[in-house]
């Protein structure tokens, strides 16, 4: 466990979380990067999607990194954490492999991803004349990024980490 955790973990948490909850917080996360996607595929050249082929390649990189420089030192690393990552660092990367600092950095995938996927998306809609179906997803793209704020709220409230973790939505 990386050095600015050891000793600090709450006595209070879930020492492993169901699968029902790993695979429905994993499904959540896959359905706004999908739909996020979506929303930017008229942004291309030549029928060929760019933004959405470019967003593909960020998200799967970003989440690599992330379970190696964030999970691979947290309490959670080979245990089942609210995302299940703890699991999966472990069969990816040998312990306290990654760097914290740079695995705090790539979180703020999730801070800016949504609000510039908000933007580019009314932008869209406005200068290129989408349509209905378009506000519609951007809408839900919208109560789905909401919901995935509360779901990850309710995680990290049972977490061990939650008052050390410079990520933690309940740290402070």
């Amino acid at each position: 466990m990386y050095a600015d955790y050891q000793g600090r973990t709450q006595a209070d948490c879930r020492e492993s979380f169901p699968l029902p909850w790993v695979l429905a917080e994993n499904a959540l996360h896959l359905s706004t990067w999908v739909l996020a996607g979506w929303l930017v595929w008229p942004l291309g050249w030549r029928g060929w999607p760019l933004a959405t082929m470019a967003w593909a390649v960020v998200v799967v990189l970003v989440q690599v990194w992330l379970k190696k420089h964030n999970c691979s030192g947290c309490y959670y690393y080979g245990k089942t954490c609210h995302l299940g990552w703890g699991r999966l660092s472990a069969l990816l990367f040998e312990p306290d492999s990654g760097s914290l600092k740079t695995g705090m950095r790539l979180s703020f995938f999730y801070i800016l991803s949504p609000p510039v996927f908000l933007l580019a998306g009314v932008l869209e809609a406005v200068f290129l004349d989408l349509g209905i179906r378009h506000w519609i997803l951007l809408g839900v793209y919208v109560a789905l990024n909401a919901v995935a704020f509360w779901v990850r709220l309710k995680g990290c409230r049972a977490c061990a980490l939650r008052s050390v973790c410079k990520g933690s939505a309940v740290s402070g």
